[in-house]
């Protein structure tokens, strides 16, 4: 159950959101959100061991930030986010986002 929950919150699309935010009214406050909301849930999978659902999350995570950002194509987007195109900043974005979890799931596996 656990499992699912965790997942389930990890289909939170968060790099949109934080982009979203950004793009609309320059605020880089939902870059926070997202750093706190992918820290709380491997936090909560390096106390519980379950290191497959950080990558599984961060997959679900990533395709649901694409399915919006598809969905919702803003053409501010394209030049607000220069040099990147939307799709490739969601990359970077989740690239990033998944090493820091990984520092942070790392973090609490050693000192358990």
């Amino acid at each position: 159950m656990k499992k699912v929950i965790l997942l389930t919150g990890y289909c939170t699309p968060f790099v949109f959101l934080a982009m979203n935010e950004d793009a609309l009214y320059g605020s880089l406050w939902f870059y926070l959100f997202m750093i706190a909301g992918f820290g709380a849930l491997s936090f909560i999978c390096g106390k519980t061991e379950n290191l497959r659902i950080v990558y599984a999350g961060n997959i679900l995570s990533f395709i649901s930030s694409c399915v919006f950002a598809w969905n919702f194509q803003i053409p501010k987007w394209e030049y607000y986010f220069k040099p990147f195109l939307p799709n490739q900043l969601i990359i970077f974005e989740t690239v990033i986002a998944v090493v820091i979890q990984l520092i942070i799931y790392m973090t609490f596996i050693r000192h358990k």
